[in-house]
């Protein structure tokens, strides 16, 4: 029989043993750093949830401060239209009377009234007259330039029959309004 002769055993090298070792300290390394990553992932994911918290307790603050914002300027501008009233009041109220008499008459030819503004004061004035019919709902508005001393009328041949009941305001710059009510 043959005689088989084993063959010796191969001396392992030392580079032959770091080869695994190597490999296990990369792999281990490895699932290290996908560890770190993933943990730092998952704190990204916290973070950009809270930051999504923090930006919607941001917008409520701005929508309550608009809010407030806007009921403010409301309340400014209630409290300027209340002034801006109070200021025409007040002006009204310095402003020497009109120096106009307001009369009524039966027209002579025709139906309805005449309505008569006599000029008591020292210069010619220019009336801004409005007649207003509530009944009707309807209004009328003249102009007419009356010279001191004189009078001025408005009837039916100017255009409004003056019936009773009607209102009759007058206006002229720089002097108080009247208002006069046709009998």
């Amino acid at each position: 029989m043959e005689d088989v002769t084993e063959a010796p055993p191969l001396p392992l090298d030392a580079a032959g043993a770091k080869k695994p070792i190597g490999l296990i300290l990369a792999l281990l390394l490895t699932l290290a750093a996908a560890g770190w990553l993933a943990f730092y992932a998952q704190s990204l994911v916290d973070e950009r949830a809270h930051l999504r918290v923090e930006v919607a307790a941001q917008e409520r603050k701005i929508l309550d401060l608009r809010e407030q914002l806007t009921r403010a300027e409301v309340a400014v501008q209630e409290k300027d239209a209340a002034l801006a009233t109070r200021e025409v009041a007040l002006a009204d109220a310095t402003q020497p009377e009109l120096p106009v008499r307001v009369s009524f008459r039966p027209a002579w030819m025709g139906q309805g009234m005449v309505a008569t503004f006599l000029n008591t004061g020292s210069q010619q004035l220019t009336l801004m007259v409005e007649f207003r019919d509530s009944n009707l709902k309807t209004s009328r508005d003249f102009a007419l330039v009356v010279e001191a001393g004189a009078a001025a009328e408005v009837g039916h041949p100017q255009g409004w029959l003056v019936s009773s009941g009607q209102s009759v305001r007058v206006a002229a710059s720089g002097f108080r309004s009247v208002t006069a009510f046709a009998p």
